[in-house]
């Protein structure tokens, strides 16, 4: 198969792997500028039968019309082409550079909580998508979520049922039997296993990944409750009650005591690691477009320089958690208030960057080193998103407009809405409209498709 030329466009110059009758290659695009590296994925049935042609073909253009349907996201591989030759099928998608978190999770070293929470926000980010496309994965697991090289983020790989298909030829009547097994054991739950899966099917596997971060120890090993038939877990874990009470929640026997979508498990988690109430920054409605939208309350700054730690400005302290928000989330605010024990900035600095990878870590340090180090850095050009003067109040744009712009991001995005909401009414001006405000706003959404149909909820 290497060097070999399919439909006149992809030459297969490396093979992945494969199992049952598939098989997954590297291959170049012979038509697109540069020859980019794309995968195919080939499926070769053992017997021309025509009964199981006819189911194979079905399961083949399933997961071609799965990608299809849910078009572009940018943690999801695009679906390039499709196509059946000789009764063989052929399925090209968009390579993605990195590795799979298989690679980041041997046996008995487990993950800090804050990478965990990162995890899981990513990955429950993309379930919202697919699930509101009434699509369910079936097959999620460490091996099918990339790590891309380029940016650190989760890519959910492998749509499809097809490579799990096993055939039985019995010599005798010469008929075919054929079983369909979608999913892994250890990450299917009992009604997945049972032929009958739910949106929150993929909510279990999500969390028994998780899980499995959390504690280094593989799902298949973990003990029960011989009361309740619940996994015991948490005694392997260095875990919060907060988030362990949610994966606890994610990973129920029944279905119906799960949380029921990836949104009501990020509601959960943003209730549950948000800065306590008495700790946030109140400002009257009239005047809080007044100010500069301080994320950190000073409370927090003067309890942390409390420590006989002095190292941080209330200044350096925002511009801290401002940078590392841009590469994790809302999550960033929790990271730093863990990490204000250090006494120094190369500590401090070196216990953030163990949350982040190799390459967001060389930016974030080259962000933050300058800025901490030298007190003479102006605030103003070190952090231009995070200005110096008093940002004066938008006429037009109020605070219900504002509450009603976050409420349609929450639904789109998750959490990181009320982060892209602050830094809009940042960039915002007095003379600023509702159009321009929205404009802003999708302007910093990452999904094209997202940040089209936030526009068209909310413009006239």
């Amino acid at each position: 198969m290497l060097g070999t030329v399919l439909v006149g466009r992809y030459q297969i110059y490396q093979m992945l792997g494969g199992g049952g009758f598939g098989k997954t290659y590297i291959a170049l695009d012979t038509q697109r500028p540069g020859q980019p590296k794309c995968v195919v994925k080939h499926f070769q049935p053992v017997t021309h039968n025509p009964e199981f042609l006819e189911t194979a073909r079905r399961l083949f253009t399933s997961e071609a019309e799965t990608l299809e349907k849910l078009g572009y996201h940018d943690q999801i591989p695009r679906l390039l082409a499709y196509f059946e030759e000789n009764q063989e099928f052929f399925l090209v998608q968009e390579f993605i550079e990195g590795h799979s978190l298989r690679v980041e999770m041997p046996p008995n070293q487990p993950w800090t909580e804050e990478k965990v929470i990162i995890l899981l926000q990513q990955g429950l980010d993309i379930l919202k998508f697919i699930h509101s496309h009434k699509v369910i994965h079936r097959d999620i697991k460490p091996e099918n979520m990339l790590r891309r090289l380029e940016d650190g983020k989760l890519v959910l790989i492998d749509f499809g049922a097809v490579k799990q298909v096993q055939t039985q030829i019995t010599g005798i009547s010469g008929q075919t039997e054929m079983t369909i097994a979608i999913g892994t054991p250890g990450y299917m739950p009992l009604e997945q296993f049972q032929g009958k899966p739910h949106l929150n099917s993929d909510i279990y596997s999500l969390g028994m990944v998780c899980i499995q971060a959390l504690t280094g120890v593989h799902p298949k090993q973990l003990g029960e409750d011989p009361a309740t038939g619940e996994f015991l877990w948490q005694y392997r874990a260095k875990v919060s009650n907060e988030l362990a009470s949610v994966l606890s929640r994610m990973v129920l026997i029944n279905y119906r005591m799960r949380y029921q979508s990836a949104t009501e498990v990020l509601e959960a988690l943003q209730q549950k690691f948000s800065p306590p109430a008495e700790t946030q920054v109140t400002v009257a409605p009239s005047t809080w477009m007044q100010q500069p939208q301080v994320t950190t309350s000073q409370q927090q700054v003067d309890t942390f320089q409390g420590k006989n730690t002095l190292i941080l400005s209330s200044e350096q302290y925002n511009y801290l958690e401002n940078t590392l928000m841009t590469f994790v989330g809302p999550i960033g605010r929790t990271l730093l208030r863990r990490a204000t024990s250090a006494s120094s900035y190369q500590e401090l600095i070196d216990n953030l960057s163990l949350n982040l990878t190799a390459n967001q870590q060389i930016e974030f340090k080259k962000k933050v080193i300058s800025f901490l180090e030298d007190p003479t850095v102006r605030y103003e050009n070190t952090a231009p998103n995070l200005p110096q003067k008093p940002q004066p109040t938008i006429n037009d744009v109020n605070d219900y407009f504002v509450r009603e712009c976050e409420k349609e991001l929450l639904n789109l995005i998750g959490p990181i809405a009320k982060f892209l909401v602050q830094k809009a009414i940042k960039s915002s001006s007095a003379t600023t409209s509702h159009a321009e405000f929205i404009q802003i706003l999708a302007a910093e959404i990452p999904d094209a498709q997202k940040a089209l149909q936030f526009q068209k909820r909310l413009l006239p």
